[in-house]
Order: structure tokens, then C-alpha cells, then sequence
């Protein structure tokens, strides 16, 4: 399978996949996918954990490291928005930033500063519609995996996620 693309995760994405039971589906796009050791520490749930390096032991994830330079600037940007954004987000955005790779986060705050920075930024709605894109996902099952993602991630653009619901449905009447 040819690499469609190279995307860096933030943590809430790995997060909202593996309670969706998604985390697989993920690496099963045409993605090359990195995220920071900043995030794989930011993981504390031991499952949450163990799923990622798991695709991480199967080199499906790369884990993208800073050197101590990058750590000095992270922290400092954190600092100066006196902790809105986590030095964990400012490494993930400085990685897609430094190595022209798309950010791929739920974090609102993130997103702002990844585009102020020009970073091609989508969230957890766009993974859903990559995911019944390359048909891994079948319509009617993202429709249903929408609705559980609204009952544990309340930080969702409502709208834009009922559209999805409504269009993936209004598929399923029309077999």
C-alpha cells in the first residue's frame, strides 16, 4: 500500500480511538503516522498505552523525538501561554511544522496555533472520513461510532458531527 500521506498525532486522538475501538482501523490507512515521545508519555491508562506501542513494536507509529533545543523552545511556548497549550501539544506541533507533515488533534487551542503556523491541521471527524473514504470502515458502523464518540468526547462541533450521522444513515435507507 502506498503512503497517502504523513500525519503527527496529538494524544486525544489515540485516546478517542482506542475507547471506539478504532486504534487499528487508524493504521490501517494509507498513512505513514508519527507522533512525539511527549505524547506516548502523556499516555497513562495502561491499555491506552499498551495499544499504541503495540502498533509502535509492529512499526506501524513512529515516535519522533525531540533534541534538547526543541525541548527549550516547547517549553517556553508553553510557558507563554501559561499552560492553554501543554508542552506535549507544542511538541506535536513542532514536529508536523519542522518536517511538513499534517497535525492531526481535537485540541481547539492546538488547532489555532497550527494554523496561525500554516500546519495542515484535521481532527477525530476527519480520521471518520478517511475511514469510510478508503472503506475501512463501512458507513453505517462510523454513524454508530460517531454517536458513542459524542457520549465520551463532549469537546465535539455537534453540528458538523449530526451532519455526518445524518448523511452516513441516509446511506443505509438507500440499500
Amino acid at each position: 500500500m502506498m503512503t497517502e500521506k504523513i500525519v503527527v498525532s496529538d494524544t486525544n486522538i489515540f485516546i478517542d480511538l482506542v475507547k471506539l475501538d478504532l486504534l487499528g482501523d487508524f493504521f490501517s490507512l494509507p498513512w505513514d503516522i508519527h507522533t512525539t515521545d511527549f505524547v506516548i508519555s502523556e499516555l497513562e491508562i495502561p491499555e491506552q498505552k499498551a495499544a499504541v506501542m503495540a502498533f509502535i513494536k509492529r512499526k506501524k507509529l513512529t515516535v519522533g523525538k525531540l533534541n534538547a533545543e526543541e525541548v527549550g523552545l516547547i517549553v517556553e511556548r508553553s510557558e507563554q501561554t501559561r499552560g492553554k497549550i501543554s508542552i506535549t501539544d507544542f511538541s506535536v506541533c513542532h514536529y508536523a511544522k519542522k518536517n511538513s507533515y499534517t497535525l492531526l488533534t481535537g485540541d481547539m487551542n492546538l488547532r489555532k496555533v497550527a494554523i496561525k503556523e500554516n500546519i495542515c491541521v484535521h481532527g477525530i471527524l476527519f480520521l471518520f472520513d478517511e475511514l469510510v473514504k478508503h472503506n475501512i470502515l463501512p458507513p453505517e458502523l462510523a454513524a454508530e461510532t460517531l454517536k458513542q464518540l459524542k457520549e465520551v468526547n463532549t469537546r465535539l462541533p455537534l453540528e458538523e458531527v449530526d451532519n455526518r450521522i445524518a448523511k452516513w444513515e441516509s446511506r443505509m435507507r438507500l440499500k
